[in-house]
C-alpha cells in the first residue's frame, strides 16, 4: 500500500503501477546518539552515586535527544523506494525526493567493499550506484534492508 502523496506524485510523472517498496534501518549512529545520555547517567548514578546529575541528565538531556530521534527514525522507516512499472521514487516521510523513470536509468551497479586489517575483515560496505542519463549519480547505501535485491530489481527494470 502506498502513502496517497506518492500515488499523486507517480501518476503526475508517469511512473506506472507500483510494484514493491524498499524500506531502510534505522540509523546505528542516530541510535547510539539517542541512548548514550541514558547509559552515561545510569553509569554516573552507580559509579559516582551522584543522584542530582543522573535525574538532571534523565529529565532534561535525555528526553529532547530521545523525541528528535523517534522523529526522524520514524520519517527514515516510512520512507524508502518505491519501484513501479514505469520508474521509481525516493521518499522520506511524507516527502518525495525524487521520482526517475526507466529510460532516464544509465545503469545500475551493485558494489561491495572489504576493509581488512592484516587478515582481519574489519568492515564491509554495500552500495548501489545508480547513473542515470544526464550523468547524474544517485548512491544508495547499506541503509536499505535488501541492497542487493534493490540493486537486482532496479537493473532488471531498467534493461
Amino acid at each position: 500500500m502506498i502513502p496517497t502523496h506518492l500515488k499523486a506524485t507517480a501518476a503526475e510523472h508517469g511512473l506506472g503501477e507500483y510494484v514493491r517498496r524498499y524500506r531502510r534501518r534505522p540509523g546505528a549512529v542516530g541510535t547510539f546518539f539517542a541512548f548514550a545520555p541514558l547509559v552515561g547517567a545510569l553509569v554516573l548514578g552507580i559509579r559516582e552515586s551522584d543522584p542530582a546529575a543522573t535525574l538532571g541528565i534523565l529529565l532534561f538531556l535525555w528526553p529532547p535527544l530521545f523525541l528528535t530521534w523517534c522523529v526522524s527514525t520514524r520519517r527514515r522507516l516510512d520512507g524508502g523506494i518505491y519501484v513501479f512499472t514505469g520508474g521509481f521514487a525516493d521518499v522520506h516521510g511524507r516527502k518525495v525526493l525524487g521520482t526517475i523513470t526507466w529510460p532516464e536509468v544509465r545503469s545500475v551497479e551493485y558494489k561491495t567493499r572489504s576493509l581488512w586489517a592484516g587478515l582481519i575483515p574489519v568492515a564491509y560496505t554495500t552500495r548501489c550506484v545508480i547513473e542515470l542519463r544526464n550523468f547524474r549519480k544517485i548512491e544508495l547505501d547499506g541503509s536499505y534492508r535488501t541492497l542487493e535485491r534493490l540493486a537486482e530489481d532496479l537493473h532488471a527494470h531498467a534493461v
